[in-house]
């Protein structure tokens, strides 16, 4: 969903999703029906745009985790045994981390214009306990991805409507939207 109102609202981001889409169709065999796992590793643009709509719109309020040692933060002393509460959003939205968080800016995945500093990306969780399905999940957003963008639009019914941001970001009307099949 979110990928959708991103690119919606910024068509520059959309024109380039949808430029890198049309040229993995131009440059397929004509014989080759449906989209190729090789094509998708050679997607340049739509993995920054799906990285960049997980930083903004995160799939995961919290996790815990529990401290294996006495640990000394900025400061803070965690004894070990204690639960530590990890909130992806406030790590994604940090300015400190990332300039302009606000912004939805796809080209900050870029390896040369961003160096993400530890545990500064963490959508599907860290360490040990992180989601086993994060590559399959990425690889579903990208396959449903190339087909929208080359087969229809999105046209949010009130794109400048409020957002619930607890306990995930999400439109208040829940993205009432239009999808229409392109020509």
């Amino acid at each position: 969903m979110w990928a959708l109102i991103y690119l919606d609202r910024h068509p520059e981001t959309l024109q380039e999703a949808k430029k890198e889409q049309q040229e993995v169709i131009e440059r397929r065999a004509s014989s080759q029906k449906g989209l190729t796992l090789n094509e998708i590793k050679q997607m340049e643009y739509l993995p920054k745009v799906i990285d960049e709509t997980l930083r903004r719109g995160n799939i995961g309020f919290t996790f815990f985790r529990k401290a294996a040692a006495d640990v000394n933060i900025k400061g803070y002393s965690i004894p070990k045994g204690w639960k530590v509460l990890v909130w992806p959003s406030a790590v994604h939205m940090d300015p400190n981390i990332y300039s302009n968080p606000n912004e939805f800016i796809p080209s900050r995945w870029e390896l040369q214009n961003h160096r993400l500093k530890g545990r500064a990306f963490i959508p599907f969780g860290t360490g040990t306990r992180s989601c086993p399905g994060a590559d399959l999940a990425k690889l579903e957003i990208s396959i449903f991805l190339h087909y929208f963008l080359l087969n229809y639009k999105l046209e949010e019914v009130n794109p400048k409507g409020p957002i619930n941001y607890l306990p995930l970001p999400r439109p208040a009307d829940d993205c009432l939207a239009r999808i229409i099949k392109l020509p």
